[in-house]
């Protein structure tokens, strides 16, 4: 899907809108790049996941995720398909499998993070110092209104 597949934005003035536009756009980059490396939606984060807990059970990995085992399972069966990572049986108890990132599922973030640095360069472009600080504040305001609006409900 390209970028212009989407209506234009609202006119000058209106926010959410706007900024519903400008995520779906980022959305869309950052889905591309995820399955440049052969992953879907999703399963990068999965992969966040292992780097920090190596070893982690499904069940472990489903609960962080928010998603059921089985849910999280067909994501580790297709991961492990690809060659990001690899299920062993885990050493005091043979019928828990745990989960290890191979050389290539450690390589996703850093080619993630490279291409969102590219991508972030893309956003702010023709924009000065000030005035990315000033749309990051502005941005941050937003998200702490919003927040504060939830917490009163």
């Amino acid at each position: 899907m390209k970028p212009g597949h989407y209506k234009s934005p609202p006119p000058e003035g209106i926010i959410g809108p706007r900024v519903n536009y400008l995520s779906r756009l980022l959305r869309h980059r950052f889905n591309k790049v995820v399955n440049e490396m052969g992953l879907f939606s999703g399963q990068q984060d999965i992969i966040l996941f292992l780097l920090d807990n190596e070893g982690a059970t499904v069940s472990r990995c489903a609960k962080h995720l928010g998603v059921t085992n089985a849910t999280a399972s067909i994501s580790i069966k297709r991961l492990e398909h690809a060659g990001f990572l690899v299920k062993k049986a885990d050493e005091s108890n043979a019928r828990i499998t745990n989960l290890y990132l191979t050389k290539k599922g450690r390589n996703v973030p850093e080619y993630i993070r490279e291409k969102m640095d590219s991508q972030e360069k893309y956003i702010t472009k023709g924009m000065t110092e000030e005035e990315i600080k000033s749309l990051s504040k502005l941005l941050d305001r937003a998200i702490q209104n919003l927040k504060e609006d939830d917490a009163d409900d």
